[in-house]
């Protein structure tokens, strides 16, 4: 079995809890900050091609990831 950072930390159910959430706080932050980031290039008439590039890449990554994770907690 795959250990994480909670398996790790020796977490119980609450602070399992905790710990999602704020992973869901910190990623919503940074989507906002990006989204920010994109707009204040356009408002500067710039095409902020890296962050706009990147969004696509990340989101690949994480899937690719994802699949690696399912496959092997499947077998």
């Amino acid at each position: 079995m795959v250990k994480n950072e909670m398996d790790l930390l020796r977490m119980d159910e609450r602070q399992r809890l905790c710990w999602l959430r704020a992973n869901r706080v910190v990623l919503l932050t940074v989507g906002v900050i990006w989204i920010g980031m994109i707009t204040w290039e356009l408002l500067q008439q710039k095409t902020p091609w890296f962050l706009i590039v990147m969004v696509p890449i990340l989101a690949i990554l994480r899937l690719a990831v994802y699949k690696h994770y399912a496959k092997m907690s499947c077998s």
